[in-house]
């Protein structure tokens, strides 16, 4: 059998059966009409290629060149498939495809078939393949390691992020300091990778280089990054740039610094070098440090080198993450512009958060007004409560080891200005005692509801929350006087003089005259308390409000103002002026009018209080018996403290029969010189002051009214005439010796006596003076015209008659005299026993 016989099965295609099949499956023509002698013809000429290994692969080829027909394949898949092939000498249970070296050998030394560089399909594809391979190897190795992976080590440092969470600078010098940070290095991609900056990197800020900054090892892990704790040296390369920065970084919110350097890479496998490191760092600044607080502040004493030393406990926090070993501070303190004082730290380092400082200075001597001032107000504010906003100015900074201070910082560092806030003093008592030792009142018409106000002695106890010594030198009040929980007046102080220190604290002053000004709508509660005062024992009052001193310290004379001031202080009551007895010392008739006679009295009071009042004209009720017989008046009346001796006005003028009956009793028991007891009471009218009417109406006193005490008698001598006639018309004359104890002079304008001898009346007269009033001068005797006489002739009348023969005799004259005082007139009811009684004139 043929070797490419068709089986039985499949006779072989005539040749425009092939033709057909070529052209009905759209196929090139497979069987060439034309042959050279190059294309192989002998191999293939008349020949359909089945398909030899029984797979639906076959290829079918009209080219002549073996190389051509591995070129140009097209499927045939509509090509039947042999059970058997004369080409398949595989051995039986081999499986269609599985070609042997010996198989293809065969093909290939029958005669008629081509010989070509490949044999088949498989074979020319790995060739292929391995060349493709080889040649993209040599390509892309060397690409990869000199161009690819540089570029995308590049691309890894430039993309990736550097932070740093905190930094340190400490061990500084002029050149140098060490640099702790701690950091994160982000965003590195998918491989693990170490980085090295062997020259470190140089740091600038704003485009000015500041120094170079060794870096550590960078080890990064997949997608995670590194973790940075690095410790180096930063060497300061640009002193003045690295001055400015800092300054830059104490007063801003935030800097950048921009980092340059060269980096070693090592990443699968690979060490790469020359990739450049760019990276900006953004950190916070400190910001002028916003938070600075005063937990404690004290002035416990003089300071040696003068003025106040003081110590203040304070708490700073550093908003930024950069810390730096600082050393030892020095700052100027300024209020209101003015340098006030001086403190300083020592061994600080500045940390993240909060830093506790503890400074001790001084506040300084000032000779200037603003100086005082300031400080002035500074104490103020502290005393009252108020916050004071200080400004810390920073002045020096200096290594704690007593070196020289680090150019860069210091001159960075100084002139930074921190505003601080002095708390005011909490829950202070500065004043806790106020005692009026005196008050004086001056009230008038026109001012009830705010009479003058002074003191002449006041003391007050109090203390100050430091230790400094301090002497008291002036002060004032502006307070307001509470009684019975309400407001009562306001009373506003100037400076007055005061003494007293600190040691002992316990000042004395005095208050000038001014307006105790009773608060609008507290007039009736102002009543009461004037009435209280004159009543009781003791008055309590609350007094508020503000105390101002200026006060001797080191530092210059301070004047403190807003002292708040919340003390119970009291006043000493009149208690009715009834500790003591009214006296009257001595009484005189000085005149009369038709409505009343004038008494002068002398009389002593005597007033428990502390409070001096003056309250104008006044006047009291005078009783006697019960019965109202006049008043008393008191003209710019004054009660003072303690003794008070007043020459006082009685309008006597009893109205209505019991009146003038009991002023009449009154008067004989005063010309015959005994005492009478007699009530002198207050009523709201007693002033014409509206915030007194109330008070005065309270008092009631009772005083003894001495008799009166002369050296002669009213009546003298009396004297009657007799003749042979009087014996049948029982008349005589009879005149008397008046002597006037008044001191005003005084008219008889009436007078009706009967007088006795032995008890027996021997005579009467009744003799109208209306016309021919016996006039009598102050403290004279005058013997008066006769008056008719009416006798009554007895024994008794006869045995008087031979007395005064004998210059002997006395009578007894029982009398009702009706006089004059002044324009005043009224009945005397005068007994006089033992009145020397002569005959004839």
């Amino acid at each position: 059998m043929d070797a490419y016989s068709y089986p039985p099965t499949h006779p072989p295609p005539t040749q425009p059966e092939m033709s057909h099949i070529r052209q009905s499956n759209n196929f090139p023509e497979m069987y060439p009409t034309e042959h050279t002698d190059n294309d192989n013809s002998d191999a293939y000429s008349g020949v359909v290629a089945t398909n030899p290994y029984n797979n639906d692969n076959a290829r079918f080829s009209t080219s002549t060149s073996s190389l051509d027909s591995n070129d140009r394949l097209y499927p045939f898949p509509d090509t039947p498939s042999a059970s058997t092939n004369a080409l398949n000498t595989q051995p039986p249970g081999s499986k269609p495809g599985d070609d042997s070296d010996e198989q293809l050998a065969d093909l290939n030394t029958d005669g008629k078939q081509p010989r070509s560089f490949f044999r088949n399909r498989r074979k020319a594809c790995c060739f292929i393949c391995c060349g493709v391979v080889v040649i993209i190897a040599a390509i892309l190795i060397p690409l990869a390691i000199y161009v690819i992976a540089p570029a995308i080590a590049q691309g890894a440092v430039t993309g990736s992020k550097l932070q740093f969470s905190s930094a340190k600078l400490s061990n500084l010098t002029e050149d140098s300091f060490v640099m702790t940070v701690s950091g994160k290095v982000t965003d590195t991609g998918p491989m693990a990778a170490t980085i090295d900056v062997p020259d470190g990197v140089v740091v600038t800020w704003e485009g000015m280089t500041l120094g170079r900054l060794p870096l550590d090892r960078i080890s990064a892990a997949p997608f995670a990054g590194a973790n940075i704790e690095s410790s180096q040296v930063f060497a300061v390369t640009n002193k003045t740039a690295f001055e400015q920065f800092n300054k830059f970084m104490l007063t801003q919110q935030d800097f950048t610094w921009h980092l340059e350097g060269s980096a070693n890479v090592k990443a699968a496998g690979l060490s790469l070098s020359g990739i450049q490191l760019s990276k900006d760092v953004t950190m916070k600044g400190m910001d002028n440090f916003p938070s600075v607080t005063i937990k404690s502040f004290n002035a416990p004493s003089d300071h040696p080198s003068g003025g106040i030393a003081i110590v203040i406990d304070s708490n700073l926090v550093n908003v930024s993450p950069v810390g730096v070993e600082l050393g030892d501070l020095f700052f100027d303190v300024l209020y209101l512009n003015q340098t006030i004082g001086e403190v300083s730290a020592t061994n600080i380092t500045l940390v993240t958060g909060d830093n506790p400082l503890k400074l001790s200075g001084r506040l300084i001597p000032q000779n200037t007004t603003a100086g005082l001032a300031a400080v002035s107000d500074m104490f103020s504010k502290y005393i009252a409560g108020d916050n004071a906003t200080t400004t810390v100015v920073a002045k020096l900074v200096k290594p704690s080891d007593g070196g020289d201070p680090i150019s860069w910082l210091q001159n960075a560092f100084q002139g930074t200005r921190m505003d601080v806030v002095l708390e005011g003093g909490k829950n202070l008592t500065i004043i806790s005692g106020v005692t009026l030792n005196t008050m004086d009142l001056v009230f008038a018409a026109d001012s009830a509801y705010s009479p003058t106000a002074s003191s002449s002695s006041l003391g007050a106890s109090f203390s100050i929350p430091f230790g400094f010594p301090l002497k008291m030198k002036q002060i004032s009040q502006n307070i307001t006087i509470f009684g019975g929980g309400k407001a009562l007046a306001d009373l506003n102080t100037p400076y007055a003089a005061a003494q007293g220190d600190s040691t002992s604290g316990q000042l004395t002053s005095s208050i000038a005259p001014v307006p105790l000004v009773v608060v609008p709508g507290s007039e009736g509660a102002f009543n009461d308390f004037s009435q209280h005062l004159t009543t009781d024992s003791s008055v309590a009052m609350l007094m508020k409000g503000t105390a101002s001193s200026i006060a001797g310290t080191s530092i210059g004379d301070v004047e403190i103002k807003g002292i708040k001031l919340s003390v119970q202080s009291s006043l000493t009551g009149l208690q009715g002026l009834q500790t003591k007895p009214v006296v009257i010392n001595s009484l005189s008739v000085t005149g009369g009018t038709t409505d009343h006679m004038i008494i002068q009295l002398s009389v002593t009071m005597f007033s428990p209080s502390n409070v001096k009042i003056t309250m104008g004209d006044i006047s009291f009720d005078l009783f006697f018996q019960g019965k109202l017989i006049g008043q008393v008046l008191m003209n710019n009346f004054t009660l003072d403290r303690g003794v008070n001796t007043r020459q006082t006005i009685t309008n006597f003028a009893p109205q209505g029969a019991d009146a003038i009956a009991a002023g009449r009793t009154l008067l004989d028991n005063f010309i015959l010189g005994k005492t009478n007891t007699v009530a002198i009471q207050g009523s709201t009218k007693s002033t014409s002051i509206a915030s007194l009417q109330q008070a005065l109406a309270t008092l009631k006193l009772s005083a003894e009214l001495p008799g009166l005490q002369t050296d002669k008698p009213i009546i003298v001598k009396a004297r009657f005439a007799i003749s042979l006639g009087t014996l049948f018309s029982q008349k005589g004359t009879a005149s008397i010796d008046a002597f006037n104890p008044l001191d005003t002079a005084m008219k008889f304008l009436h007078i009706k006596a009967s007088i006795t001898f032995k008890g027996t009346v021997i005579g009467t007269m009744d003799q109208d003076l209306t016309g021919d009033p016996v006039v009598i001068p102050a403290k004279q005797v005058v013997t008066t015209q006769d008056f008719v006489l009416n006798l009554n002739i007895g024994p008794a009348a006869i045995d008087s008659l031979f007395k005064s023969i004998a210059g002997d005799l006395v009578t007894d004259i029982t009398s009702e005299i009706t006089v004059a005082i002044g324009d005043y007139q009224t009945t005397l009811d005068y007994a006089q026993n033992n009145v020397p009684t002569g005959l004839g004139k």
